[in-house]
């Protein structure tokens, strides 16, 4: 077995990734699988001299156990403080995020009612507290899951080992400052940190020193969120998230730099190995650094020892490594990425890369032979990561963006250039202002490009293709087959590889230009899970209208950015009758992220007057039309509602709960949806409507849900369970949670 580090870190990986999201029980079960398959193998000559099958199975037998290892010892126990109230003692050992009007940080608890504990926690604080990093906080606080009512918020936060949150109650907490002197190495890291954003914001004090920041140590929170969306969509968000690509440059950097002051290659090696564990701390020790990190390491040392080294068990070391310390990261979907990615460029650069230059190098012209390996280059390890990434991208994001390939030629090489020219800014800045800093000034027009540049490629919307995840399985099923059936024909000596990718080509693109365009016809309504509150985005085509940006859910303006951001499409229109916390609480959050073409209401709140800037505002009061809905918006004594309609779908938003369902005009009544928050008017069981939705926070939306069930409505509501979708085409409406 030549890779066995690749067999085993690949089959931990995979089986810890798989079962990351199911019921322990169902590690369980697959323990006892992987169990018998291991005792077959071994009995098995064959199979046994072979060694893959059997190293296979053991690597899933440790897989299960470090998995329910973990959830029995961490994670059950962490858990357990869920809706508690108790006297905790933290050290805060991160710097403080904002986000949602919170501050947030990271903090290892010591002791919770005076009893000793290590646990890793986030707490949560509505004012800024005055205190630093490693500094002690003393007080109750309650405790709640983060991300209970959002998957993808809660799998992020348990792959990052935080499985439980707190904030403080109304009695307060108390700050101990730790001296300087007394605080420890990880201190010294968040200085190195603090240092480098001073010293890049000294030179370029605004978004194009932040998009600079993120560059050099991963630090996305001065980039807007706009830009940041518009990194995600055109599919180079990976230029801001510190990883292989960042490490092996600056390792790249520090090398040469080695090797032109006559130092040699085994030295050379072994100095750059302390860089890269310093660049490793500084960035912030994420998962897809460290992956990247001791993957440098090795390929450093190998230099070091004169031996030979092999990617691909690199990569499988790393991976077994992380998930000997932490199995949930394997759940990580950063790490997911950027482990698929990584095995996609190591295969394409041993298969195909070799062949490709070959032809390449037959160019007579020096001048058009680099210009094309370059461009060949970029287009064909983005080609790799991508197809390596489909899976987990597609079932994260249900969305393609064809704007990949052209935006990754233009941004990787720029990123890489401005990344070296701004740190290089940022160190002359450091000792003095008083001369022109080049560098730096190169940098942020570097910036100033990339940022512009991925603004004007996220309008090219057509480019971009959404799936749901039933239409993600169906691809990635259909890929998976005719790679299987090509194996097949390989192993009887029947191998057609280019006639496989041309294949899984058609395939891939035919079934997300069918499955986007068919999706593209329908009109879709998802209603927000955001607590006690309306908040319904409709979408059809390349139009998409909020309804109502409300509600009183911790995560609500989170769901509502994501709802408006999975449509694919510029926001139209966001329509709201009043500026208070049950119809607009949002507001503000989702103008920071988009910027709608119209806003219907009948005032503005003055924190809402600065962001509203040159966009139209009118009455929300009457009739107005868009290209796929009409609308009608009203109120009767005193209570709003809106009144939807198109060829697939008519729909009834009451902004405010109705007392008696007789107040409504009758020309609403029998609308095909009824969606009303907290409560439901009297007489609505005698109203031919097809679906009732309400917005309700947990437990009381499960009691109206179950009361207009037995009342024999087909009745559904958020209560703290995710969004819901009605998807309509002619009259014809399927509605479902999302997962």
């Amino acid at each position: 077995m030549s890779r066995p580090f690749a067999v085993i870190g690949f089959t931990v990986f995979f089986t810890i990734a798989l079962l990351f999201k199911f019921p322990s029980g169902v590690t369980v079960s697959a323990l006892i699988v992987f169990s018998v398959a291991l005792v077959v193998a071994l009995l098995n000559k064959s199979l046994r001299d072979n060694r893959v099958v059997p190293v296979s199975a053991a690597s899933a037998i440790l897989a299960c156990v470090l998995l329910l290892t973990n959830i029995n010892f961490l994670y059950i126990p962490a858990i357990s403080h869920k809706g508690k109230t108790c006297d905790i003692s933290a050290v805060l050992t991160s710097e403080p995020e904002f986000e949602y009007g919170n501050c947030y940080y990271i903090a290892k608890v010591t002791q919770i009612d005076s009893e000793n504990v290590d646990l890793k926690i986030r707490l949560v604080f509505s004012d800024v507290p005055d205190a630093e990093p490693y500094d002690i906080v003393n007080g109750k606080f309650t405790f709640y899951i983060p991300g209970e009512t959002n998957e993808v918020s809660l799998s992020s936060n348990i792959s990052s080992g935080i499985f439980i949150a707190a904030y403080p109650n109304e009695d307060g907490y108390e700050i101990t400052t730790v001296p300087e002197s007394d605080k420890p190495f990880g201190k010294k890291i968040i200085d190195i940190r603090t240092k480098i954003k001073d010293s890049v914001y000294r030179v370029l004090p605004n978004e194009y020193g932040a998009l600079a920041v993120a560059l050099l140590i991963g630090d996305k929170s001065g980039l807007s969120a706009e830009t940041l969306n518009n990194f995600n969509f055109i599919g180079i968000s990976h230029i801001i998230c510190v990883s292989g690509y960042h490490l092996s440059l600056w390792t790249l950097v520090v090398y040469e730099l080695l090797r032109k002051s006559k130092v040699g290659i085994r030295l050379s090696s072994f100095i750059c190995i302390f860089p890269v564990i310093l660049f490793m701390f500084i960035s912030g020790m994420t998962y897809s650094v460290i992956r990247a990190g001791i993957m440098t390491v090795i390929y450093l040392a190998s230099n070091v020892v004169l031996r030979k080294r092999d990617p691909l068990n690199s990569l499988g070391f790393a991976l077994m490594l992380i998930a000997v310390f932490n199995p949930f990261a394997m759940g990580s979907a950063s790490l997911q990425l950027s482990a698929m990615a990584t095995a996609g460029i190591i295969i394409y650069s041993e298969n195909l890369s070799p062949k490709i230059y070959d032809r390449i190098n037959g160019i007579n012209n020096s001048i058009i032979r680099r210009f094309i390996k370059s461009v060949v280059s970029v287009l064909s390890v983005t080609v790799a990561a991508t197809a390596f990434t489909l899976p987990v991208s597609l079932s994260l994001y249900n969305r393609f963006n064809f704007m990949v390939f052209a935006a990754n030629m233009i941004a990787v090489p720029s990123s890489g250039i401005c990344m070296v020219l701004c740190a290089v800014g940022a160190f002359i800045g450091c000792f003095t202002t008083k001369i022109i800093n080049i560098p730096a000034y190169s940098g942020g027009v570097l910036s100033k490009f990339l940022i512009e540049f991925s603004d004007k490629l996220s309008e090219l919307r057509f480019l971009s293709f959404n799936t749901e995840s039933d239409e993600t399985a169906i691809i990635i099923i259909s890929l998976f087959l005719i790679c299987v059936f090509s194996l097949l024909l390989a192993y009887f000596d029947k191998s057609f590889p280019r006639l496989t990718c041309l294949i899984c080509s058609v395939v891939f693109v035919g079934l997300i230009l069918i499955f986007s365009l068919s999706d593209k016809c329908l009109t879709k309504v998802r209603i927000v899970d955001c607590g006690n509150g309306t908040s319904v985005v409709l979408s059809k085509g390349n139009e998409c209208i909020v309804i109502g940006c409300g509600g009183t859910e911790f995560l609500g303006s989170y769901n509502l950015c994501n709802a408006v951001y999975s449509t694919g499409n510029n926001l139209n229109a966001i329509i709201y009758p009043e500026p208070d916390e049950k119809s607009s609480g949002y507001l503000s959050d989702i103008l920071n992220e988009y910027c709608p073409d119209e806003i219907y209401c009948r005032t503005l709140s003055s924190e809402i007057l600065p962001l509203v800037k040159e966009i139209p505002v009118n009455s929300f009061d009457g009739t107005y039309g868009f290209l796929n809905f009409e609308i009608v918006s009203e109120s009767i004594s005193g209570k709003s509602f809106s009144f939807i309609k198109n060829n697939d779908i008519s729909l009834l938003v009451l902004f405010d709960p109705f007392d008696d369902f007789s107040a409504i005009p009758e020309q609403y009544k029998n609308s095909d949806v009824i969606i009303t928050r907290n409560d439901y008017p009297a007489g609505i069981e005698n109203i031919d409507c097809r679906m009732t939705v309400i917005n309700a926070e947990n437990s009381r939306g499960l009691i109206l849900q179950n009361e207009l069930t037995d009342k024999g409505l087909f009745c559904a509501a958020t209560a703290g369970c995710s969004d819901i979708i009605i998807k309509a085409d002619d009259g014809n409406i399927s509605s479902y949670r999302e997962d």
